[in-house]
């Protein structure tokens, strides 16, 4: 086997790709001082694996040996290396004539490895090159300036190049890998036996409550079915009477109903009756004005009468009448102009009160809304009102239900209530909490842990033990926080399943506590997964091999071993009943949001109620205003009319005086008189008939308001009993709704499922006796955890799996420490022969190199081969030396040349790549070097970077690597052939 080619491409100063072509024998690369030619060797130790940036000559990060640019050329984004083999001999062992080893790597720390091509992992070109002498830190390749490394290294690191040199590096590897499992079965040994011990504290006291449990059970079946049977007929019992009242109500609906509808009729009939009352006074104003006016005008009429009669006597002169006659014909042309402007005012004024009318109708007709809207958002704010009183009923009964710890079983109670006890803190379901998501979670992983009580010792756990047992209190669980140890997910199992989706937490990491509790809630919930679902989690289980408790968002449980648990929600514990309680507060918070809008609604409408009160107010002032100004305009007309009346009589009296018609005019005034004085009497006829309307519809009205007093009296008192029962059905309700929460708390069941299943098959009050005196045998038991019987089942079925794991690890572990005492066997074995084959061979080399001296290798602690350092002794010609540290620098590299060479010849490799490594020697050692570097022709190639002229001399082939380019290197190749 051979190396073929070296392939680089944007590796280091090598931007461009430079193809390295070699074959057997030595081959040169030369070049001046900063050129870039130890980058051929970095970039052979990089392909093979190597992780160190400073072994590169890097400062950062790997990124370094990615070409960073130059004066013309851009910095490039991957590197490349790629070696070729001839694997025509097997001597890698896989079935390909031709490998190829590729590593790429890029700006953003990404490294990519190709093994013919196909992409691999470091740790599969690791393992194949394992022991075949071409590893990164084999000893075939020196890199500059670790020949002297060689001789000045301590012992120990000496000691590296025999092992390698010996092929056992692999079985080292094996034997770190079996100490690696040692360990991790000594800790898995630990553990198992620290949940054994554990678990050996648990069994005898869960023993002894299952055995309690089944007895509990046994009366609990019993109780169950009658306590069930008796919540159902309460239930049932309850929801009767709601139904009966109910009818009651809407009876009593109806009747407030018709009532007010009554009402409203009756008060229309009130309107109606009003408005005919006022039109009646209105006509009998109208009538009495008429009789008034008509009055004064049979006066009138007869004062003219007896004025006509008197003028008939004593006539005067006429010429003085008719100038009386201008001057009064004159007057009633003025006063009919007065009373035209006058009746114009009057109906403006008129026309201002209908439009006055209309606008308060209207202003009414907005009111009347506002007021049906006030009415609407009343009923509701006492609606939600009522809500919110029923929301603080169940929000005090959960929190009295909290406070007093109803769910919490008696012994609990007296433990953490007691002032006599010290270092008590208090339940692990009091003392967690978590978001809502993880809720139904928790309620399922703490069902057999929630009433544990967590002490500050195991002290003050002993005590409160003795307590109990003192006061016949019952049993109780204590979790020391001194003692008890925390569990976790292994971070093997950890790093799977962290990859899955659908994997959420470790139980303990999503729950919030107090800090001084850490131990004790990793103990319990530590080493519990949780998933998104049930199929998501039974996956996971699988993946994991049932190894942990994998628990649903939803509460569904998968048990280790495999077994399921689930179904509906319980809530028996003080988690589902903060989770009520915060759902109760938001309920109210968002009620009492509705009430504040509510009654700014209210204050909005109470607003538009007392402007549209205030506006109407104004305008009917202005309307009563403009009613007196028409008053006052109307009697002005009345004035001016009669005036105008009296003139015309005046006018025509004296018109028909001068016309000397007097007689006539008389006779015209008494037939007048006799008219109006029969109009006056029909007028007074009709004021009677209208008085007597007016005091029938008075007596109507009185009437009508007696029926809507009594009316409004007996709608008030329906209003109370609806009102009252209202609140009964309020309070049945929240019987009802309590009785149907316990019987889903603590029975899980519906009452529908439980009215036809469990029917009473006694006497209601015998089933009551048999409860109580059940519930009192119960509570004689003392605290019972039912869920011990399979509690004690799954730890005993967990004991006796641990105590035969442990056993098997016991096994593994003297397995593997058997397999390492044969590795150590094959390990002193192998170096010791190597070791001493290399000695032989390096005393020889030595002299050869040397042309006489000296040299050897010895061990520091020759009993203890697996841990013995190697000292190099070397004594040139001429020379007795004490220490290795007196030769020349070109002593020490011949030396080491002398050891590598050694070695070389007790193990061939197929090539060697050496960068400058005699560089120390004088021209006669070179050519010493030369030659002994041709003694391996056929057998080992070589790929020597030089500056010596008399190494290259022996070169078959021969490649100059310049830099023509500022920072960027070039490969130039020569053939030689030798003659």
């Amino acid at each position: 086997m051979y190396l073929k080619k070296i392939i680089s491409n944007g590796f280091k100063s090598f931007a461009d790709k430079i193809e390295v072509n070699l074959g057997d024998g030595i081959t040169c690369i030369v070049g001046p001082n900063g050129s870039g030619k130890s980058n051929i060797v970095d970039a052979v130790r990089w392909v093979l694996g190597e992780q160190s940036v400073k072994s590169l000559r890097g400062s950062n990060s790997m990124s370094d040996v990615i070409f960073s640019g130059s004066k013309n050329r851009k910095a490039m984004n991957v590197a490349s290396v790629e070696l070729v083999f001839d694997n025509s001999d097997k001597y890698i062992n896989i079935p390909y004539l031709e490998v190829s080893i590729k590593r790429r790597s890029y700006r953003d720390g990404t490294n990519e490895y190709f093994l013919n091509n196909e992409r691999c992992r470091l740790k599969d070109i690791t393992n194949l090159l394992l022991d075949t002498g071409m590893a990164k830190e084999s000893f075939n390749i020196i890199s500059q300036g670790e020949v002297d490394s060689i001789i000045s290294s301590s012992p120990l690191e000496r000691r590296k190049i025999i092992e390698e040199a010996a092929g056992i590096l692999k079985y080292k590897i094996r034997k770190e890998e079996a100490l690696r499992k040692l360990d991790r079965t000594n800790n898995n040994i630990n553990r198992v036996n620290d949940i054994i011990y554990e678990l050996e504290d648990r069994i005898k006291p869960l023993k002894k409550q299952r055995d309690n449990a089944i007895i509990y059970k046994e009366n609990k079946e019993k109780f169950e079915k009658y306590d069930i049977s008796l919540l159902a007929y309460d239930i049932n019992d309850i929801n009767n009477k709601i139904n009966n009242l109910k009818d009651k109500l809407d009876k009593y609906n109806k009747d407030y109903i018709n009532i007010e509808t009554n009402s409203v009729n009756i008060s229309s009939k009130i309107e109606n009756k009003k408005n005919k009352l006022l039109k009646l006074e209105n006509e009998y104003k109208k009538l009495n004005s008429k009789l008034i006016e008509l009055t004064e005008d049979v006066e009138k009429i007869n004062s003219k009468k007896l004025l006509l009669v008197e003028k008939n006597k004593n006539k005067k002169d006429i010429k003085e009448e008719e100038k009386k006659l201008l001057l009064t014909k004159e007057e009633i042309n003025n006063n009919k102009v007065l009373l035209s402007n006058l009746k114009l005012e009057i109906d403006n004024k008129n026309k201002k009160i209908e439009d006055i009318v209309n606008y308060i109708d209207e202003l009414n007709n907005n009111k009347s809304k506002v007021e049906s809207n006030k009415k609407i958002i009343e009923k509701d704010y006492s609606n939600i009102n009522l809500d919110i009183i029923n929301i603080n009923n169940y929000i005090n009964n959960i929190n009295h239900q909290l406070e007093n710890d109803f769910n919490l079983p008696r012994s609990c109670k007296e433990v953490i209530n007691s002032k006599e006890l010290s270092g008590i803190y208090n339940t692990i379901s009091n003392v967690i909490s978590c978001d809502d998501d993880y809720n139904k979670a928790l309620i399922s992983a703490s069902l057999s842990n929630k009433n544990f009580i967590i002490v500050k010792s195991d002290i003050d756990a002993k005590r409160a033990i003795r307590f109990l047992k003192d006061n016949h209190l019952g049993r109780a669980t204590f979790f020391p926080i001194d003692v008890i140890k925390e569990r976790y997910v292994d971070d093997n199992t950890l790093f799977l399943i962290k990859e899955d989706d659908a994997f959420v937490g470790i139980l303990s990491d999503l729950l919030k506590y107090d800090n001084r509790f850490s131990n004790i809630i990793k103990n319990q919930f530590g080493n519990v997964i949780i998933c998104k679902d049930l199929d998501s989690s039974n996956n996971l289980a699988k993946k994991i091999n049932y190894k942990y408790k994998i628990i649903s968002l939803d509460g569904d449980v998968i048990n280790v071993g495999g077994s399921l648990s689930g179904g509906s929600s319980i809530k028996n514990n003080s988690i589902s009943l903060k989770m009520d309680l915060k759902k109760y507060k938001e309920k109210l918070l968002i009620k009492e949001d509705e009430l504040k809008q509510l009654e700014d609604e209210l204050n909005d409408n109470n607003k538009s109620l007392k402007n549209f009160d205030d506006e109407i107010l104004k305008y009917e002032k202005d309307k009563l205003i403009i009613l007196e100004e028409i008053k006052l305009k109307e009697n002005n007309y009345l004035v001016i009319s009669k005036k105008q009346d009296e003139l015309e009589k005046v006018y025509n009296a004296s018109k028909y005086l001068i016309n000397d018609d007097i007689s006539k005019e008389i006779e015209k005034v008494e037939l007048e008189y006799t008219n109006k004085v029969i109009k006056k009497d029909n007028i007074t006829i009709s004021i009677k008939e209208v008085l007597e309307n007016i005091d029938k519809v008075k007596i109507e009205i009185d009437n009508l308001l007696g029926e809507e007093s009594l009316l409004n009296t007996n709608n008030k008192k329906i209003k109370d009993e609806i009102n009252e029962i209202e609140l009964d059905i309020n309070k049945y309700d929240i019987k009802i709704d309590n009785l149907l929460e316990r019987l889903s708390r603590e029975y899980q069941i519906t009452f529908e499922k439980a009215f036809i299943d469990y029917k009473l098959d006694i006497d209601y009050s015998d089933a009551r006796v048999i409860v109580d005196d059940l519930s009192k045998k119960m509570k004689s038991i003392g605290m019972v955890s039912l869920d011990s019987i399979e509690e004690y089942e799954k730890v005993n079925e967990r004991y006796l799996f641990l105590t035969n794991q442990k056993n098997d690890l016991e096994n593994a572990k003297s397995s593997l420490l058997n397999i390492m005492k044969d590795m150590d066997k094959i390990i002193k074995e192998e170096f010791i022969n190597t070791f001493n084959s290399v000695n032989l061979e390096f005393k020889k080399v030595f002299k050869t190199l040397f042309k006489g001296g000296d040299a050897s290798l010895k061990l520091t602690d020759a009993d203890n081969v697996l841990t013995t350092g190697i000292e190099l002794v070397s004594s040139p010609p001429g020379k007795k030396l004490t220490t290795i540290s007196l030769l020349s620098g070109g002593e020490k590299t011949l030396t080491a040349i002398a050891l590598l060479f050694a070695i070389l010849n007790i193990r061939s490799v197929p090539f060697c790549l050496f960068d400058e490594v005699e560089a120390a020697l004088d021209d006669a050692n070179v050519e010493m070097f030369g030659k002994y570097l041709e003694s391996y022709k056929n057998k080992t190639q070589f790929l020597i970077i030089t500056h010596k002229k008399k190494t290259m001399e022996f070169a078959n082939n021969l490649y100059g690597i310049t830099m023509q380019e500022s920072g960027v290197s070039k490969l130039v190749s020569v053939k030689l052939k030798q003659k």
